[in-house]
């Protein structure tokens, strides 16, 4: 088995526990939001999973963007020929 074929089995296992993490989310948060004692505010089925789908709401910060002044303050900051990579 080759490095890229171990990767992609790793990746596709992920993705499965992603989606069973998912369909468990599913049942626990209808089951939590629809309770005696409902939270405020809602769970989401996100809430439950271990493994979070990339571009979830909860994983989300706001990013600044990198513009060309902060890339030279980062790379300034950097030992000298680090930066240069062939």
């Amino acid at each position: 088995m080759t490095p890229r074929q171990l990767h992609a089995l790793r990746l596709r296992q992920i993705e499965q526990l992603q989606h069973s993490e998912l369909m468990t989310g599913i049942i626990a948060s209808v089951t939590a939001n629809f309770s005696m004692m409902k939270p405020e505010p809602p769970f989401s089925a996100e809430s439950f999973m271990i493994h979070k789908l990339p571009g979830s709401a909860e994983d989300q910060e706001p990013e600044d963007e990198l513009d060309g002044d902060k890339l030279l303050r980062i790379l300034g900051g950097l030992p000298a020929g680090a930066a240069i990579r062939v």
